[in-house]
């Protein structure tokens, strides 16, 4: 660069003019400017490179704040109140939903009602026992009720035949009546067996004590009914029509009477033990002496 005094040549940092001797100001202005302007953009840089080294860490800060818990433990400052957890419930005088006893009933509740008790088991073995008797009397009632109905017709033909002047009708009753008495006859024996082994089988099985009064009950109906039947055949057999009219007359009611006493306690031992009553003693059992009797004309 040149002086700018006398314009000598001189070096561009240099200091003083080597013609003239005068200190070059303005060429020591133009480094200083430099200078300045080039440790201007140094620390512009510097400060730059500060900035983003706090920024990274802060950045780091927070991170390991986050992982470690510091920064999510916000200091709240704690209410005078305590909280809905640590609050005690307020006291009711009356007892809780759980503490309550519940109301006495005086009738007993499901859990404790009891089932009904089932019948004794003896009381009903010996039920059935009793209805096999009366089926096995009824049954030989049907056997010997054609036979003695027919005998009782032969003994009113017969009857009429006798008041009649035709030789002939007179022979034929008779021998119409000789041979249902002889049928009768035949039986007879037989029958009274089974008379006599149908109250020995009823008696095999001894009543228990709460069927004692039915058993003695249908005991001395059934005694009766067997004693008249035997009487009434052998009135026919032996054509003692006296004493079958009379028998006729009163056996009916005395064992209708005597039949009724049974049933009504054999309804009475079923409804004490809650059994079904599906037989009844002596209804429509009688018919025989029934129909005997009605087979007599008047005043025969």
């Amino acid at each position: 660069m040149k002086c700018t005094d006398c314009g000598t040549t001189i070096p561009e940092h240099a200091r003083f003019c080597a013609g003239c001797g005068r200190a070059l100001s303005g060429a020591a202005a133009a480094p200083a400017r430099m200078l300045a302007s080039s440790t201007s953009g140094a620390s512009k840089a510097k400060w730059w490179a500060i900035g983003v080294g706090v920024l990274l860490l802060m950045a780091i800060a927070f991170v390991v704040g986050t992982q470690s818990g510091l920064i999510t433990r916000a200091q709240v400052k704690k209410p005078e109140a305590p909280s809905v957890l640590e609050a005690q419930p307020p006291k009711v005088d009356a007892p809780s939903v759980l503490e309550a006893q519940p109301p006495k009933v005086d009738a007993p509740s499901v859990l404790e009602t009891e089932a009904p008790k089932p019948p004794p088991q003896h009381v009903v073995n010996w039920l059935e026992h009793l209805r096999r008797t009366e089926e096995r009397r009824r049954r030989m009632e049907r056997n010997v009720a054609p036979v003695m109905s027919m005998l009782v017709q032969a003994m009113v033909t017969r009857a009429t035949a006798l008041g009649s002047v035709a030789q002939g009708d007179l022979d034929k009753a008779e021998a119409d009546y000789e041979r249902e008495r002889e049928k009768l006859r035949q039986g007879y024996q037989q029958r009274q067996q089974e008379w006599a082994q149908l109250l020995q089988y009823f008696r095999s099985v001894p009543p228990p004590p709460e069927c004692q009064t039915l058993a003695d009950a249908y005991f001395a109906g059934l005694s009766e009914y067997i004693t008249s039947i035997s009487q009434i055949e052998k009135s026919l057999i032996e054509n003692d029509l006296g004493a079958l009219t009379s028998m006729l007359g009163s056996a009916q009611s005395e064992l209708d009477a005597r039949f009724a006493r049974a049933d009504e306690e054999l309804t009475r031992v079923c409804e004490q033990y809650g059994i079904r009553k599906d037989f009844a003693i002596g209804k429509q059992g009688t018919e025989l002496i029934q129909s005997l009797g009605g087979g007599l004309p008047l005043g025969f």
